[in-house]
């Protein structure tokens, strides 16, 4: 019964990332640049909803670690770095405090400092919301990116220890061929 669901899904998703704009389609693509790790973090936290601790425990990885792939995956969707665009840093910092608040190690003392922060300049509030209006852009891009689940699913170790064992037993023949 999974499996037509599955296939169903994947379908459709394949279906609404033909019709998806040409930004959905940048991110996507940006997105796919980036290591397992990052893309599997994003779409966890993007998809699933999982905190940066269930994220951390499901991965087997710290919450700073997280937090890392998150900011490396927002940072690389973000237009090219070199455009000349004077707002780029405030925004990078705007995206550093959305993540980093998201965070089960933010202290209640980064929360007052992000406060300032925010009241220091409008251009820090601009940029916060803009940070907001990001991560909801980058919902149909993961929808696309992550349509078969495999975001869900923990790496394989085992394949290679049996590749390991294939390639201990197959020169172990060899030897024993030619002795």
């Amino acid at each position: 019964m999974t499996q037509p669901l599955d296939s169903l899904m994947t379908a459709s998703a394949v279906h609404a990332a033909q019709q998806a704009s040409p930004q959905t389609d940048a991110y996507r693509r940006r997105l796919q640049r980036q290591p397992r790790k990052v893309q599997q973090v994003f779409l966890l936290s993007r998809l699933d909803n999982l905190s940066y601790s269930d994220i951390a425990r499901l991965l087997g990885v710290d919450a700073s670690g997280v937090e890392r792939c998150m900011m490396a995956a927002l940072e690389h969707c973000l237009s090219d770095p070199a455009e000349d665009d004077p707002f780029r840093p405030v925004l990078l910092q705007g995206l550093a405090w959305y993540v980093h608040l998201q965070s089960p190690q933010a202290t209640a003392s980064q929360r007052i400092e992000f406060r300032h922060w925010l009241d220091a300049d409008p251009r820090h509030l601009a940029a916060f919301e803009d940070s907001e209006r990001f991560w909801r852009a980058l919902h149909a891009p993961a929808v696309t990116l992550g349509a078969s689940g495999w975001h869900r699913r923990k790496p394989r170790v085992w394949f290679g220890w049996l590749l390991a064992t294939t390639l201990l037993c197959g020169l172990l023949v060899t030897a024993e061929l030619y002795s």
